[in-house]
């Protein structure tokens, strides 16, 4: 669900990012509306931690940052209006969840009569009260990741960032970040996942921000930046029962299939239609219908864009 909102939560405009000789981000401008899950993603180097790190204030940038209507200055406390959920549980386990961010709440400057109620808010967001008098180092990982997530709610700020939560973590933690980060931007937050997780990307985002080499490539809803890239053109999986012959693979070969994971299966794409293609297949190859297990068809997805991608950026260099 997609709020909209006069004001964006957070406007960036000719960000750049200098790193000595190098630019890590080259007059970045875009706006992201409160409601919006956005996910990041990109080759490893395009910009993506250059961005964040901006964001937060932890970076040299040039380029004008505004959220919620306040334009975020070199020396502003940006605590009040960007949390940062990172990679890493930042909790200390020998102390309960409550004891944890209440002393998160005394780090942002939060005063007594209001941090017993942004404890409580942030526990009941992340559905974490029934455990909150529990010691972090007795919780399970999903647990933990949740307390981090309250931690980064704790002053209610109007945009969210998720800075590769999931790296090494099991699946229901996975699961668990993902479904808070879904229910914070439908209740009114701007969220930012970075993330080389593109299925669960896909899956997630209201739209998708790719940087490439420091360049904005592309920003839009995953169906949109899919058909732009992709237009009609489907992926074909024909899966064999054992590795096809020398015969077979011959015929294969006039419809540009190439082996995909296992020598049983074979990829190729197509822009025809899936009814018009499997009858020329199956009249191509009658004979080795009893040997054919599977054939299905695939939209291409972000794993494909990325994919396509990296192999552009390498014939450029």
């Amino acid at each position: 669900m997609t709020h909209t909102a006069e004001t964006p939560a957070l406007s960036v405009a000719n960000l750049n990012i200098h790193y000595g000789a190098h630019q890590a981000l080259k007059d970045l401008t875009l706006d992201i509306k409160a409601g919006e899950l956005i996910g990041v993603i990109g080759p490893n180097g395009a910009g993506k931690t250059s961005f964040i790190r901006a964001l937060c204030g932890r970076v040299k940038a040039k380029g004008d940052i505004v959220v919620a209507g306040t334009t975020i200055l070199s020396g502003n406390d940006r605590r009040a209006l960007i949390g940062l959920v990172p990679q890493d549980i930042g909790l200390y386990p020998q102390l309960t969840a409550r004891e944890n961010l209440d002393v998160i709440a005394r780090l942002l400057g939060l005063k007594r009569p209001v941090r017993k109620e942004a404890v409580r808010r942030a526990l009941d967001a992340v559905d974490m009260m029934e455990k909150a008098d529990n010691l972090v180092q007795d919780l399970s990982g999903g647990m933990k990741r949740r307390i981090n997530v309250a931690a980064a709610i704790m002053n209610d700020p109007s945009v969210i960032i998720f800075d590769e939560p999931t790296a090494g973590v099991d699946i229901p933690a996975r699961d668990t970040v993902h479904r808070l980060a879904r229910q914070l931007a439908e209740s009114g937050k701007a969220v930012i996942l970075v993330t080389h997780e593109l299925e669960q990307a896909e899956a997630l985002c209201d739209k998708i921000l790719i940087l490439q080499d420091g360049n904005l490539l592309a920003f839009d809803s995953v169906s949109a930046l899919l058909d732009s890239y992709f237009g009609k053109s489907r992926d074909v999986f024909v899966r064999f029962a054992k590795i096809p012959a020398q015969n077979t693979l011959q015929k294969l070969a006039r419809f540009n299939f190439k082996q995909a994971e296992l020598a049983t299966i074979w990829k190729a794409e197509t822009q025809l239609d899936e009814a018009l293609f499997l009858s020329s297949f199956t009249e191509a190859l009658p004979a080795e219908q009893n040997d054919i297990r599977e054939i299905s068809f695939r939209k291409p997805g972000l794993t494909a864009l990325i994919h396509q991608i990296k192999s552009t950026e390498g014939r450029s260099t």
